[in-house]
């Protein structure tokens, strides 16, 4: 049998929090046929066809290089191995020469009580980014994973598999996380009526008799924020930016997904798993700062105004630096 596989195709290979050996790749090729030990992989294609998931469903030890069988021809590859993060409520996120405003996205969502972050770096070596330097003390606290991801963000086949694998790539690294939060670095949780994320969904869990194992992820709205004025969003001073369109009640939603739960999952949804449920504006909501590193976009003239971010900007007195 002739072996049309590229290796390139493979975006990763590592051991989970669950001991599950778990590839991931986009959907730009006809699935390969891969084996590790005679053991053969489960395959969830994602309904959308940007991304395929691999899964070992054998338990295995941790080996930093192995050898895989793919289309019939052997292959030395290496193992990555992550932090577990156990019962934590994390956020993931890919990122493209933003380094201007990573860390009041982290900053911001570290005082509301997310634990640490999953940042993919889709950079490739740009000039414009040094991301492992301004992250440098948060990846020493380990409370940032900086991964390189340097993949095309969108592919002629598999479409904007850049973002989906890196989403699936974290709901599978990270299997035993309570929930992991995908959004956009400018996208800023605004909880209504508390001020910490875990007290957020234990409440909701308690008052609303949910159980949570029928549960995929918590579909939070969006509320677009624009700056027709051109003011100031250096450091930050967006936060202060208050010119917004009503909630987008269709449309842009974003989740906290509960990872073992979920099988795959593409930008906004959940295409193979448990029921998303949707929590209401009244609630929580994310602000999206439309104008955050785009010149493009985000300055619309808006009927409404939104100061409701403020309350959980008492931190930023305490930031001696960005």
């Amino acid at each position: 049998m002739t072996n049309n596989f590229d290796i390139k195709y493979i975006y990763d290979i590592f051991h989970n929090d669950n001991n599950k050996l778990i590839i991931i790749m986009p959907a730009e090729i006809n699935p390969p046929k891969i084996e590790y030990l005679s053991l053969k992989f489960e395959l969830y294609i994602c309904p959308h066809k940007h991304t395929y998931i691999y899964e070992l469903l054998t338990e295995t030890e941790y080996v930093k290089n192995i050898q895989i069988l793919i289309n019939n021809e052997i292959f030395d590859v290496k193992v990555n191995k992550y932090p577990e993060f156990k019962n934590k409520i994390i956020m993931s996120t890919i990122v493209l020469n933003e380094d201007n405003y990573i860390r009041q996205w982290i900053m911001f969502h570290i005082n509301i009580g997310i634990s640490h972050f999953i940042i993919y770096d889709n950079s490739n070596n740009s000039e414009k980014s040094n991301l492992k330097k301004v992250l440098k003390d948060l990846i020493d606290k380990e409370i940032v994973v900086l991964i390189k991801w340097p993949y095309p963000y969108i592919l002629p086949i598999s479409g904007i598999s850049g973002q989906t694998t890196q989403q699936n790539h974290s709901i599978y690294a990270f299997r035993n996380c309570k929930l992991i939060g995908l959004f956009d670095v400018d996208e800023y949780i605004n909880m209504q009526n508390h001020s910490n994320i875990d007290i957020f969904f234990e409440n909701l869990l308690s008052h609303s008799d949910l159980d949570k194992n029928k549960v995929g992820s918590f579909r939070l709205l969006n509320k677009c924020f624009t700056n027709p004025d051109n003011l100031s969003t250096k450091g930050y001073d967006f936060l202060n930016i208050f010119s917004c369109d009503e909630i987008t009640l269709s449309g842009r939603e974003k989740n906290f997904v509960i990872p073992k739960n979920v099988k795959t999952f593409s930008v906004h949804m959940i295409t193979s798993g448990k029921a998303m449920l949707p929590l209401h504006f009244n609630h929580i909501y994310f602000n999206h700062y439309m104008f955050l590193n785009k010149e493009e976009r985000g300055r619309e003239i808006t009927d409404f105004q939104d100061n409701t971010i403020l309350k959980h900007c008492n931190f930023i007195l305490y930031q001696k630096s960005l």
